[in-house]
């Protein structure tokens, strides 16, 4: 193969034969897609979506020669896995440099460094930029990586955490489509389990950061303040989300998940479900909400959905008292029940999910749940 400047290497959640994340953060594709443009050639493999022999990473790494290999530590429960990649690497190539990032490294930047030798490097939050800077800074010595934002790194006195000062834009967001895909060394990306796609359904973010903070979720709004420095959210506008709707569609991507809810209002999802209409672009489409769909939401997303599509309701708990301690948007189980009722008359496809284990919830609030999933039964 040609060489690499940078190579992203997603090894997922090994657990013996099973992969327990086969799917990769959606922002390596845009990390990807970033270094190219800026001249930086690059790849990307994903472990856990490749078929049975089809990488020897040892001999990847060797034959592509990369300065850099990324590693994605961004779900806790990926984050033994990506250590142990890096030590892999590290055996097969000693002159490599490894970095590590995602919320999991994030977080844990200082420890990672100070614990694990086999990596070199960590970008803390988004990594388009300082990767950018980083690869230009190697072998110049540390008067360049401390001018590399976002960057963690072993000084000759210890540990050195360089400001968090650089978070994507949403009009950086809007500019980088799915031309990462181009980059994707597995062979047949058709959806499948794996590489972007979970249970069938291609995973489109078109977001960064959250207006809420709920308490099961590690991504919310004080994790992106204090580790991200990402004050607010960054979206990509309805119009960019479009292209890239078709650009998936051509590529023959059928069907599509937007999991991420990142702002109270209603506005992104009216004006791109607009769009795909008058493009006459109708994709199944699941749509994730942390609050409650209006009337004019459901309207849109039946006109515009293909057939399969659906929406899915984050409810927490059947326990308002619950929901109102854990979730960023509060409503009752009256307001849930009667736009369900609304939904189902105007045969928009409406998943409710729970969480059990919730902060503050007891056996008594596990039975409001059970009893609200009951009267959802009874009443719908």
């Amino acid at each position: 193969m040609k060489k690499l400047d940078c190579l992203f290497v997603y090894p997922g959640a090994p657990a013996g034969k099973k992969n327990l994340l086969p799917i990769m953060p959606a922002g390596l594709l845009s990390m990807a897609a970033y270094l190219r443009r800026h001249g930086v050639s690059c790849a990307i493999a994903s472990l856990p979506g490749a078929r049975r022999g089809e990488f020897d990473l040892p001999a990847l790494v060797r034959g592509g020669g990369p300065k850099l290999v990324c590693i994605p530590a961004h779900w806790h429960r990926q984050a033994a896995g990506a250590l142990a990649l890096a030590a892999k690497i590290k055996k097969a190539a000693p002159g490599v440099k490894t970095v590590l990032g995602g919320y999991t490294a994030s977080y844990f930047a200082a420890d990672i460094l100070k614990e694990f030798p086999a990596v070199d490097f960590v970008v803390r939050g988004d990594g388009e930029l300082p990767l950018l800077r980083l690869l230009g800074a190697l072998g110049k010595g540390e008067a360049a990586f401390r001018q590399v934002p976002n960057l963690a790194w072993r000084a000759a006195r210890g540990v050195r955490l360089n400001p968090a000062s650089y978070a994507a834009s949403s009009d950086e967001l809007s500019d980088l489509g799915v031309e990462g895909l181009d980059l994707v060394l597995n062979r047949g990306l058709a959806p499948r389990r794996g590489v972007c796609c979970e249970d069938g359904m291609f995973t489109y973010v078109q977001a960064r950061g959250c207006a809420d903070a709920c308490s099961a979720c590690g991504g919310g709004r004080e994790f992106h303040r204090l580790r991200c420095n990402r004050k607010g959210v960054a979206q990509k506008t309805p119009a960019a989300a479009a292209r890239d709707i078709a650009a998936l569609l051509a590529r023959g991507v059928k069907r599509i998940q937007l999991p991420l809810d990142p702002l109270p209002s209603e506005r992104f999802y009216l004006e791109l479900l607009a769009l795909l209409r008058k493009k006459e672009l109708r994709p199944e489409l699941k749509i994730e909400l942390c609050g409650l769909p209006s009337e004019k939401l459901l309207e849109a997303f039946g006109a515009a959905g293909g057939p399969g599509s659906r929406m899915t309701v984050f409810a927490a708990s059947g326990s308002e008292r619950v929901r109102r301690r854990n979730r960023g948007r509060f409503y009752t189980n009256a307001d849930l029940l009667a736009r369900l009722k609304t939904a189902a008359r105007l045969y928009v496809n409406v998943w409710v999910t729970f969480t059990t284990g919730l902060p503050f919830e007891t056996a008594a609030d596990l039975g409001e749940t059970a009893g609200l999933i009951r009267r959802m039964r009874s009443e719908l």
